[in-house]
């Protein structure tokens, strides 16, 4: 199966950017609110942070049920939806772990922002194909989402 692109315009990549870079030596994260479906562009409006509430934050992540849910109202009343999350590995490193693989959910992309001595060293994209993860290429910064 092809992966889809994903395209994230320029304030997306500045927040994930920032709030990695801030975070470090721990674990960033956010949603992605935009449009997509299976087999298309995936085209994101923005990067949302969220607080990690995960009791090691140097090496895991849980966004806050409580910003998932605004999230989650947002994206509604904008006429778009949460189409995946992003995060950084503050070990440099912009590969899914295990634990990103086992509690990925399918259709969704998954932003991983590289980040080492707090400065993002990379940035790459992943999709749940067939019970593990394929690149998800990353578009430039053309065709912006605009919501309702």
């Amino acid at each position: 199966m092809r992966v889809p692109r994903i395209r994230l315009p320029a304030g997306a990549l500045r927040t994930i950017r920032e709030l990695g870079e801030t975070a470090w030596p721990h674990e960033a994260c956010g949603l992605l609110e935009g449009i997509g479906g299976p087999g298309v562009l995936v085209r994101v409006a923005r990067a949302l942070p969220c607080r990690n509430v995960h009791a090691t934050p140097s090496v895991r992540y849980t966004i806050d049920p409580e910003d998932f849910l605004r999230a989650e109202h947002e994206a509604r009343a904008r006429g778009l939806m949460i189409v995946g999350t992003w995060h950084s590995h503050p070990h440099g490193d912009a590969r899914p772990s295990a634990t990103d693989l086992a509690e990925a959910w399918p259709g969704w992309s998954y932003v991983i922002a590289g980040v080492t001595n707090a400065r993002m060293q990379s940035l790459r994209c992943w999709r749940l194909v067939d019970e593990r993860f394929a690149e998800q290429p990353i578009a430039g910064n053309s065709g912006e989402v605009h919501s309702r």
